[in-house]
């Protein structure tokens, strides 16, 4: 299997491979690293973004970053029983008040994963992909980095999906790496009953959960902060001859 498709077809096994994941033997409590601190952590207030603009607040940034990336349906996401029972056990855990639980409605609309980012204006990718990609959203994953963010790896369901998303990484000269959607975002470092309740759920979880998406476009977003609050949808690409692509859209 070639090196660039076998992370996106077994993203967790490939996440191992690396010893990216959060060490939680090692460790007795889930500490904040200064990138989440900087980057995400000020961030995680509900209130309302201005659109993109050259003033930028606390641990926003200017010019934005344009993205090609994975849309997430929510939607479904919501509606998968496994997905649900993962919430409802944060819900139910010491961990709950460290949840910035707003954030889940405020970025249901952009929940996505990274195909490629910091894209040159360059790099653009065709108006349309004559391609069909199929994913699969699997279970929780705490890595060593960003350490405030629970993810959601995210699988190509089959190797004409994982050759076809290696494919635009190529066009774009991206890194071929495991996909990754920020689901959680904690507001503290976790610690006590707690971590181990969040240990106990991650591990529980990672196993259970597996939502087949058939994606119908790709996303080009241009954000100017990590959690893309202040964001914009630069483009919609349609796959496999969907729709017409929709350009310079609002998502803030």
């Amino acid at each position: 299997m070639s090196e660039d498709i076998a992370p996106l077809l077994d993203p967790i096994t490939d996440l191992s491979r690396q010893a990216a994941e959060y060490d939680w033997a090692a460790h007795e409590a889930l500490t904040l690293d200064q990138r989440y601190r900087e980057r995400q952590l000020p961030l995680l207030d509900s209130r309302v973004r201005a659109p993109l603009g050259p003033e930028a607040g606390a641990a926003e940034y200017w010019p934005p970053i344009r993205s090609a990336v994975l849309p997430i349906d929510s939607g479904r996401l919501a509606a998968d029983a496994g997905f649900t029972a993962f919430l409802d056990d944060l819900r139910g855990s010491d961990v709950t008040s460290l949840v910035w639980w707003p954030g889940l409605a405020m970025r249901a609309d952009r929940l996505h994963a990274t195909l490629a980012g910091g894209l040159d204006r360059g790099q653009e990718l065709p108006a349309q992909l004559a391609s069909r990609i199929d994913v699969v959203v699997r279970g929780p994953w705490v890595g060593r980095f960003n350490t405030g963010r629970i993810y959601l790896p995210v699988q190509a369901a089959d190797v004409a999906s994982a050759t076809a998303l290696a494919q635009v990484r190529t066009r774009t000269g991206a890194a071929h790496r495991p996909l990754l959607a920020g689901c959680v975002q904690l507001t503290d470092e976790v610690t006590g009953d707690a971590y181990r309740q969040l240990r106990d759920i991650v591990a529980t979880h990672q196993s259970r959960i597996a939502v087949h998406m058939p994606l119908s476009e790709l996303w080009l977003m241009d954000t100017m902060d990590d959690l893309v609050l202040r964001s914009r949808l630069a483009a919609r690409i349609p796959l496999q001859n969907h729709a017409r692509p929709l350009a310079e859209e609002n998502v803030s």
